[in-house]
């Protein structure tokens, strides 16, 4: 396992301490590793081995055996814990009644043993590599054939979960491989395959109306509707709303039936909005054991004013081809009341907000005929029903083009095919043009030949072509050099550099700029790397690099794992699908701007869109899109410590544990990871009654000894966070489903949702807390104001995050040094994210393996 570069702290209790062994060195007067390697085992003998020596050492540490080496993984792994405690300040403890060390003492020691392991782990690396091999993930697998084949694929439900290591799925020691991965890779690779090449001609789906003629179609009794919900001004119908759907939704009267990329364009305005936008939801909706349901697709607003014509692109995934709608809703127009005797009070015209349908197309699939993922396979070769290339080869007539009118079940007997009169020439072209872009790197001709002989093999069995280099392309797809990044030892050459750098930015494959640098030898010159760093980034596929390291490690894509209890009435699916994006969309503005990573502990703004600013209490921010909003204090917001999304990851959608936000801000944060708990201590257990408070529970829990230390880490930014409720709405007291017996508890509406039922509180939240280091905090804010004194500490541990996520290893001791670089040499950029993502890339562990 590789060492984490700060203190894993290990509850040492006698009054035998690591410090001692340093100070009895030190004071031996011995200066040399060869002099300490000599004395070392008296000095454990005669000061330590009492408590960390025999059959059951203190926390598992065994020092008498313990040999005084550092070329062997474990019993470095030790002599890393030494050397941390001591960096740290862990041991010897501060209630010890042994004499501590002094300071230069310390030091002197650290320094030895700092050279010492960083000399053996960088000697490894040269060695053996950090991460030689690297399995792609399964979103890589999936991103890797869209970008090589032209066209969306989707296969990652197909492959099995991907292992973690240090919260990145992205780590070679994570990525195992079995036997299910092998049967599920070829299984991913056929359906990729048969979605570049369909065996019939895409469906066509082109549907152009009016808004009267949408409504015309939907309602044939437009009279029953006219003046009620709907009114015809010439073609363009303008829409107010009954019911939450049902009257206000815009489908296409025929569902996609091919899968591929269709493009919505709507042209539209809001009316009597107050100059507001109106809302639209897009929802994948179909008919399931006669139960309509629906999924969300995303959100758009219509802005007020002039008509504007939204485009939308969705991309349909055979999952929902021929099986779902593409629905458009307009889900903020208030609902007209109800009076008895009638079915819905008619709207007045002149105030009543409404929808003002213009025009309505559907248009795709966008990819024509033959697909971009044709191309990539079999080039301009032509294709044909197969009882044409059969008729060709027989050397018969074929008919004309009248198989392009065919209906879809025709070509499930008689599939379309690519054809060649000369298979075995076109075979060796394809396969020459295709392996260096599948494999990232130029291939050798004998692994050329091997893939060759392998179609050739087929043909010469009388297999056809097409299903010949079906066969050859899926080996390939299943391949070694497909699956895995591959290096060797030291610097690593251009090709495995650039792969290295898309796949840390997009998630994917080089492109063919990316791939032309790395044929030239250019690549990996600091001005070029720097130029691509930043092309990278400002193109579209960098949003996978944002949205996958945000939600992996800030833990956004816990957010919706568990749904919240009853009492959170408040909870909807608009507030959920509003949790992710905030943080994620913050993130990008952060790369972009290259912007402080103190950001993350606070700032003045952040995005919203109108239903988390709901949430919040925020007024004036109106559409469900989102754009970034200034913030006031009275807000109680900044920073992604406060982001709705990551405190509802950090509970369990009952109550919020000030432990569980505690650990996670220490790891992710401050990179000051929290040891694990004794395996026999129970886990605390709040009472949602409301009789006693968690904090109240956890200074009973941390008056054990062996919890003490731990918790004087974790309970101080656990506790700040408790003014925020399981959803991170803002609170004053703690909510309870009712309050227990004796309980005094108090019947009230939540502030922010005036407009719902009242629900019970109890005792008041106390956010105060002091740190480990004595500073006391009233609150959140004050507590952000310690945080941000050192801001080279969230500097490093961002750093050290982009690091293990880059290069698919976690830190080594010997990557240590090379964070203490990076970090010293964006100082002058105010620690900018952008800026560390360009000290990362250029630095050894990036372009070395």
């Amino acid at each position: 396992m590789n060492a984490p570069p700060i203190a894993r702290h290990l509850p040492l209790r006698s009054s035998c301490h690591l410090g001692m062994i340093v100070a009895c060195l030190l004071t031996a007067g011995t200066g040399s590793a060869a002099d300490v390697t000599k004395q070392l085992p008296g000095f454990l003998t005669t000061h330590c081995t009492e408590c960390h020596g025999g059959k059951e050492p203190d926390a598992g540490l065994s020092l008498d055996k313990l040999a005084v080496r550092f070329d062997e993984p474990a019993v470095a792994t030790h002599w890393v814990r030494v050397h941390d405690q001591l960096v740290a300040g862990e041991m010897p403890p501060k209630k010890s009644k042994d004499k501590r060390p002094d300071a230069a003492e310390v030091t002197a020691v650290t320094t030895w043993l700092s050279e010492q392991l960083h000399a053996t782990s960088l000697a490894r690396q040269r060695s053996n590599g950090r991460a030689l091999v690297r399995r792609l993930n399964r979103v890589e697998y999936e991103n890797t054939l869209s970008d090589l084949l032209g066209i969306p694929i989707h296969v990652r439900d197909l492959l099995p979960e991907d292992g973690a290591v240090g919260g990145f799925d992205t780590v070679a020691s994570g990525l195992d491989i079995s036997s299910t991965h092998l049967v599920r890779y070829q299984q991913a690779a056929e359906r990729a395959l048969m979605a570049a090449v369909p065996a019939a001609p895409a469906k066509l789906l082109r549907e152009t109306v009016t808004g009267k003629q949408w409504f015309e179609r939907v309602h044939p009794n437009i009279k029953k509707f006219a003046g009620t919900s709907y009114v015809a001004e010439g073609e363009i119908g303008v829409m107010y709303q009954r019911d939450v759907h049902g009257d206000t939704d815009l489908r296409s009267k025929e569902m996609p039936h091919t899968p591929g990329l269709y493009r919505i364009r709507l042209t539209a305005a809001a009316r009597n909005t107050a100059g507001k936008p109106l809302p639209l939801k897009l929802v994948w909706e179909g008919v399931q054991a006669e139960s309509r349901l629906s999924h969300l697709i995303g959100y758009r607003d219509v802005p007020a004013g002039a008509p504007t014509t939204l485009e939308i692109i969705v991309d349909v995934p055979a999952q929902h081809a021929g099986r779902h709608n593409i629905v458009v809703q307009a889900i903020t127009l208030p609902p007209v009341p109800r009076e008895s005797g009638q079915d819905q009070t008619p709207p007045d015209p002149k105030t009543a907000p409404a929808l003002e349908i213009h025009h309505y197309d559907l248009d795709g699939p966008l990819a024509g005929w033959p697909s971009a993922g044709y191309r990539r396979l079999f080039g301009e070769l032509p294709c044909e029903p197969r009882s044409y290339v059969d008729a060709r080869a027989a050397g018969k007539p074929v008919p004309t083009d009248e198989w392009k009118n065919w209906n879809a079940e025709r070509f499930i007997k008689d599939p379309v095919i690519p054809f060649t009169s000369d298979p075995q020439g076109e075979a060796k072209r394809l396969l020459s043009a295709f392996l260096p872009r599948a494999f990232r790197r130029p291939v050798e001709p004998a692994l050329v030949e091997y893939y060759v002989r392998f179609a050739h093999e087929r043909l010469g069995r009388g297999i056809e072509f097409a299903e010949a280099m079906r066969a050859t392309y899926r080996a390939i797809l299943c391949s070694p050099h497909f699956l895995f990044l591959l290096s060797k030892p030291g610097a690593l050459d251009d090709h495995a550099l650039a792969a290295r750098l898309s796949y840390f930015l997009w998630s994917s494959m080089p492109d063919d700029a990316l791939r032309a640098l790395a044929d030239s030898g250019t690549l990996r010159q600091p001005a070029v790397l720097r130029a691509q760093v930043e092309r990278l980034l400002s193109d579209p596929k960098s949003e996978r690099f944002i949205t996958r390291f945000a939600d992996q490690w800030l833990g956004v894509q816990n957010v919706l794992a568990m749904k919240p209890d009853d009492v959170y009435i408040e909870y909807d699916d608009h507030l959920g699908a509003a949790l992710a994006p905030e943080t994620r969309l913050y993130l990008a503005e952060m790369v972009a701007k290259d912007l402080s990573v103190t950001a993350f502990i606070d700032s003045d703004w952040t995005f919203l869109n109108q239903r988390l600013a709901r949430h919040y209490g925020i007024p004036g921010v109106d559409g469900f899109e989102f754009r970034k909003v200034a913030l006031k204090p009275e807000y109680h917001r900044g920073g992604v410590l406060t982001h709705a999304g990551i405190l509802k990851a950090t509970t369990n959608g009952t109550y919020t544990s000030p432990i569980k936000r505690g650990v996670w801000l220490l790891e992710q944060i401050l990179g000051r990871p929290a040891p694990p708990p004794p395996p026999d201590v129970a886990a605390v257990q709040p009472d949602i009654r409301g009789a006693t408070t968690l904090r109240e529970q956890i200074e009973k829990h941390r008056a054990l000894t062996e919890c003490a230390g731990c918790h004087a880490k974790i309970d101080p930014p656990g506790f700040a966070l408790e003014s925020y409720d399981v959803l991170g709405g803002y609170r004053t007291r703690y909510r309870t489903p009712g309050p227990g017996e004796g309980v005094k508890g108090y019947l009230e509406k939540l502030t922010t949702y005036p407009d719902l039922k009242p629900v019970w509180f109890v005792a008041a939240v106390d956010a105060t807390g002091v740190t480990e280091s004595g500073d006391k905090f009233a609150d959140l804010t004050e507590f952000k104001r310690l945080l941000l004194r050192e801001p080279e500490q969230v500097a490093r541990t961002v750093a050290r995050k982009l690091m293990t996520y880059a290069t698919g290893a976690d830190l080594q001791f010997a990557d240590r040094q090379v964070l203490d670089q990076l970090t010293v040499a964006v100082k002058t950029k105010s620690y900018g994210m952008r800026s560390i993502i360009h000290a990362l890339v250029l630095s050894r562990v990036f372009v070395e393996q």
